[in-house]
């Protein structure tokens, strides 16, 4: 009996490094938004710099395919689809410059999140099947994507919070 797709570890592998790998390209398309709708200059900076990351963490991925002699092969990722438009939806209806900030943070942690799990699941299965170089590129972008969503975490404690609390400019 034949097995279908995706009933393999590799197969569910496979697939969660395209959907990775379209998370990552979704994000590299909505971030020059964010980095324009901010009004914080620590905040446009934080965006920016994650810019630059996420590209890198998209070319991490191809390396990663070739290695295993795999091509990518495009995959939707829905989910990410639906932060992102969370996020479209926040830079429309939300005027205040202070309260858009923090809602920037509020929809850019949500992706953070969103990634942290699909890396660490990643990395866990490529460990498993003995993809100990892939396993340790995949570590390496989990670490950034937690710093990302710590940098905004605490961007949003030290400033962007207060700011909109206060509802003045500190």
């Amino acid at each position: 009996m034949k097995k279908s797709q995706n009933e393999t570890l590799h197969e569910l592998f496979l697939t969660k490094l395209q959907s990775l790998l379209d998370i990552e390209n979704q994000i590299t398309q909505a971030l020059p938004k964010l980095v324009k709708k901010a009004s914080s200059p620590m905040l446009k900076e934080a965006f920016s710099e994650h810019l630059e990351e996420t590209r890198a963490q998209a070319n991490k991925l191809t390396q990663i395919f070739e290695s295993l002699g795999e091509r990518p092969t495009k995959l939707k990722s829905e989910g990410i689809r639906g932060i992102t438009a969370d996020a479209e939806w926040v830079m429309q209806n939300i005027s205040s410059p202070e309260s858009l900030d923090a809602a920037l943070i509020a929809a850019a942690q949500y992706v953070e999140h969103y990634e942290i799990a699909g890396y660490g699941t990643a990395k866990e299965w490529a460990k498993l099947m003995g993809h100990n170089k892939e396993a340790e590129i995949l570590n390496e972008i989990l670490q950034e994507e937690k710093a990302a969503n710590k940098k905004l975490n605490q961007l949003a404690i030290k400033e962007i919070n207060k700011k909109v609390k206060s509802g003045i400019e500190l």
